[in-house]
């Protein structure tokens, strides 16, 4: 038993290490108050969300990619630039179907569509909204410095947020660069479904805010006028990150979901 102890410490102190952070995080549901803790992890190259049985990995290293991990099921799935032109291709032939068909419904089983579908399917070149943000002077949060802004589309207010600088959150260069590289991927992936008749669906501004100087420490996001969720920055801490963390562990790789019905498979 003793050797088998010294064997598993010397196993966890050879593990390489990386310099890294981690944040911890606070999503509160407004309307329920209930609470949900999350955390992000952060090296040079690579972002991990964990929040409860979900998991994302961002990794830059030799091609940008996410990484989509659901714990409940042990499985988890990738999106790449490969991946994001699939899924345009399919979305484009599916909702020009869609449009098609809608063509011949009566008036009243065209709203019932595009009810149960969550918004008005808008054909090809149709310019949608986006997210306007307004500096609203200096403030803090949990300790961190930063500018509020307010975000609003089309006369109606959608966000508030708190952003920091790197440097009121203690983060350099070098670690706020893999945060870079995310938002510029989150910019490509959502513009590339912009550029389909999906764009009424999609809006850049929730993945990659423009206009937003620094790092969202607080948003809170807002629906029909009114606060809905509020999600706050709580601790930035130095970490020592094993290459473990940012892997998918046992889980199966599965494929995207494919339109049209969204199915989902395994992966032979």
């Amino acid at each position: 038993m003793r050797n088998q102890l010294a064997l598993t410490a010397l196993f966890l102190v050879t593990l390489p290490t990386w310099a890294g952070k981690r944040i911890t995080m606070e999503s509160v549901d407004l309307e329920t108050n209930k609470t949900t803790a999350r955390e992000i992890l952060i090296d040079a190259d690579r972002l991990r969300t964990n929040d409860g049985t979900r998991s994302v990995l961002f990794l830059s290293k030799g091609g940008n990619r996410l990484v989509l991990i659901d714990k409940a099921r042990n499985e988890y799935r990738e999106i790449d630039q490969a991946t994001i032109q699939q899924m345009t291709q399919m979305m484009q032939g599916a909702v020009l179907q869609m449009q098609t068909q809608m063509k011949n419904m009566s008036p009243e089983q065209r709203a019932a569509m595009e009810r149960m579908m969550g918004a008005v399917v808008n054909p090809p070149g149709t310019t949608v909204a986006t997210t306007t943000y307004t500096p609203k002077g200096s403030g803090t949060v949990n300790g961190f410095r930063c500018t509020n802004y307010d975000g609003g589309r089309a006369g109606t207010k959608m966000a508030e947020i708190c952003a920091a600088t790197p440097a009121d959150l203690k983060l350099s260069a070098a670690d706020f660069q893999v945060v870079q590289k995310l938002q510029e991927f989150a910019g490509t992936m959502v513009a590339a479904l912009e550029n389909t008749p999906m764009a009424s669906f999609v809006s850049v501004d929730q993945i990659a805010p423009k206009g937003i100087n620094g790092y969202p420490v607080q948003v809170t996001s807002f629906t029909n006028g009114k606060a809905t969720t509020r999600q706050s920055v709580k601790s930035v801490a130095d970490a020592a990150l094993t290459d473990a963390e940012f892997s998918t562990g046992s889980a199966t790789k599965v494929d995207m979901p494919t339109m049209p019905g969204m199915g989902r498979g395994k992966n032979k």
